[in-house]
């Protein structure tokens, strides 16, 4: 599809939204809705090789209200983890305990703002990105930065191969570049949880 085109979708999606954002309307038409036009800006971004990010399905996402994460990270690891919930088929969540990601060869991380309430404001947020979850974004600036800096030292440094990933929470954004990423989930008492995680952690570090 020619860009001309991708973007008369993306006007069609955002008229759409316009029209089924009323109180009258139901939930799932507002979301279907929205899912359009972030699907609309995904496939522009992606045929004018600029960056946009893509959900991963995990099998779980962090909790909305209190998702409690915790990073550890030194020169060789990085595992965060955090409340996670499962959707049901009714389309309700259950607990499902703690997700924990364990990043692969993480060269660089960045944690803190912003929250839910100010993601709008992330660059990515019209191009996939939303609240309370774990993402991929392609064709990244944050790579190509990352790469363009290290020629300075090495002219021979090639393209990386490099992932770079988000997760978004309540309170804050998790964002780091890795080779991939290992997701897992865990029922045990968070003190126990993170023993194990700090022992996985250090032991890369020897």
């Amino acid at each position: 599809m020619s860009i001309p085109e991708l973007e008369k979708n993306l006007a069609d999606a955002r008229t759409r939204l316009a029209e089924v954002l009323h109180p009258s309307l139901s939930v799932p038409a507002s979301m279907a809705a929205f899912e359009a036009v972030s699907a609309a800006q995904r496939a522009l971004a992606a045929e004018k090789k600029e960056e946009y990010a893509d959900c991963l399905d995990i099998g779980f996402m962090p909790e909305a209200a209190v998702s409690e994460p915790v990073l550890l990270q030194t020169d060789y690891a990085a595992i965060l983890s955090f409340s996670a919930v499962r959707e049901k088929a009714d389309g309700t969540y259950e607990d499902v305990g703690y997700g924990v990601l364990e990043f692969d060869s993480c060269s660089l991380t960045k944690f803190g703002y912003p929250n839910d309430e100010a993601l709008a404001g992330h660059p990515l947020y019209e191009r996939g990105l939303s609240c309370y979850g774990v993402f991929e974004v392609k064709n990244s600036t944050w790579i190509r930065l990352m790469t363009e800096q290290n020629r300075v030292a090495f002219p021979g440094t090639p393209e990386s191969n490099e992932r770079h990933f988000i997760v978004t929470f309540h309170e804050s954004t998790f964002e780091c570049i890795a080779r991939g990423v290992h997701a897992s989930l865990s029922s045990k008492p968070y003190a126990e949880l993170f023993d194990e995680i700090r022992m996985r952690v250090f032991k890369q570090a020897r």
